[in-house]
């Protein structure tokens, strides 16, 4: 049999990623400014579908904060005022802050959705709210109402705000001020870790307006650390995230461990992490193991199934036809570099690239590989599954005609023969011997791979 190679990949009927619902998320702390070329990266990147900003703190005045030092009047090393006096005046410090908040969003990215935290361990937002909001109420002239707005003016793209209050649990004050940002613009999120009855209370009196709370972010963790989820499922339908203090434990396999428990058993429908606060920290290792908890999307039409370790070992990523970057990879739960094995369902190629955004150094796939031989291995950052066998596009000028009417012969040639139509679907798979083996097909024109190549055949 005469071969002509041509490994064209056929690309028809791609698909992209479908539009997903936040199930990931991470509080972003100081290292976003600290760091921000690289970090605002690593998030872009990581599979995180929510970045939860912390924080955003209210001073007595209704000054609006963050990391500030007020004893000696200045910015701490990543902050400074964010608003006063009704304007937005961070730029002053941090005159990227806008632009790199809103770079989260832009495509490629697994970001979704962005959320400001107010409060946190030791932080007197609330009390300050609760003294700001008896004494002005929340009408559109107060420091409060004018400071948020701009706040929400400036970057609108925020579309909550979290509440983390750990002390001064005012339910009256605390069901005015967010009434007054929903008033402004933002959804509310709670993040409780004790006193249900005030969080039950305070979420029942916001959803008067339906979906003025829309998420509760459980802390599992600190004073937080003996909540079992399901005794909190006190909110109605509200989804419950759960959360796990990656700063004080760093084994994946922990957090692993609860979620599934969680999901399993509590009815929890995502995950997130405190927190994203040092460079050390693989956002795309810990994101990707929250995903394949928590589905954001599932393959309707299984193309490709990825796997963690050789031999169809660890975890099992199934996957359709399309072009997924790192982010997009991540989403589905597949982790950057991680990639020891392939299962590519016939009729579909696969191809892996080391860059992240379907760049750099390329390798295709036809069929299975129980191992990414050559380098492969651990090496994808990104991928495409295309429909077709990846050998199409032959020449008719390359055809050859072999011996005989109504079949396919193959000489002396030992080993797997795959027969394709010429729009690259498998007809047939058979095994070929060192004696001439034939193989009865219609008169037509067919793809034909074995180990020497690949041909197109015509048959009379």
């Amino acid at each position: 049999m005469k071969t002509k190679l041509a490994l064209l990949l056929a690309v028809a009927g791609l698909c992209a990623a479908p539009e997903l619902y936040a199930q990931s998320a991470i509080y972003a702390c100081g290292h976003i400014r600290r760091n921000r070329t690289e970090a605002y990266d690593n998030l872009r990147n990581s599979g995180y579908t929510t970045a939860i900003i912390f924080n955003v703190t209210v001073e007595e005045d209704g000054t609006l904060t963050t990391d500030y030092d007020w004893k000696n009047q200045r910015p701490a090393e990543t902050g400074g005022i964010i608003c006063r006096d009704g304007e937005y005046v961070f730029g002053e410090v941090q005159p990227e802050y806008v632009s790199d908040v809103q770079s989260l969003l832009k495509q490629p990215t697994s970001i979704s959705r962005l959320e400001f935290c107010i409060g946190g361990w030791g932080n007197g937002s609330y009390g300050n709210i609760r003294k700001l909001v008896e004494r002005d109420g929340t009408g559109p002239e107060t420091i409060l109402y004018r400071n948020f707005k701009a706040l929400k003016e400036a970057i609108p793209e925020v579309v909550a705000i979290n509440n983390d209050q750990e002390q001064d649990y005012n339910v009256a004050a605390a069901t005015a001020f967010h009434r007054m940002m929903a008033e402004i613009g933002y959804k509310t999120t709670i993040a409780p870790y004790t006193n249900k009855t005030f969080w039950q209370t305070l979420v029942a009196n916001l959803n008067e307006t339906p979906g003025t709370c829309d998420i509760v972010y459980l802390q599992t963790y600190g004073g937080g650390s003996g909540n079992n989820p399901a005794s909190w499922k006190v909110f109605g339908d509200i989804p419950m995230y759960v959360g796990f203090d990656c700063e004080s434990s760093s084994s994946r396999t922990t957090m692993e461990r609860k979620f599934k428990n969680w999901k399993e058993n509590a009815d929890v429908q995502g995950g997130f992490l405190w927190n994203y606060n040092d460079e050390r920290r693989n956002l795309n290792e810990w994101a990707t193991a929250i995903n394949r908890i928590f589905p954001t999307v599932k393959a309707d039409k299984v193309a490709a199934t990825a796997y963690g370790n050789a031999d169809f070992g660890g975890y099992a990523v199934e996957l359709p036809a399309g072009e997924f970057s790192q982010p997009e990879m991540a989403l589905y739960g597949v982790t950057a570099k991680d990639v020891a094995s392939l299962k590519v369902t016939p009729g579909y190629t696969v191809t892996l690239y080391k860059g992240r955004f379907l760049d750099g150094d390329s390798r295709t796939w036809t069929e299975d590989a129980s191992t990414l031989a050559d380098g492969w291995a651990d090496a994808a950052c990104s991928l495409r599954i295309a429909p077709g066998s990846g050998i199409g596009d032959i020449d008719a000028d390359g055809a050859t005609t072999i011996g005989g009417e109504g079949e396919i012969i193959f000489h002396g040639e030992a080993g797997e023969a795959k027969i394709y139509d010429l729009q690259g679907r498998l007809l047939k798979t058979l095994c070929t011997t060192t004696a001439s083996t034939r193989l009865p097909m219609p008169r037509g024109l067919y793809l034909v791979k074995t180990a020497s190549g690949t041909a197109k055949i015509a048959v009379r």
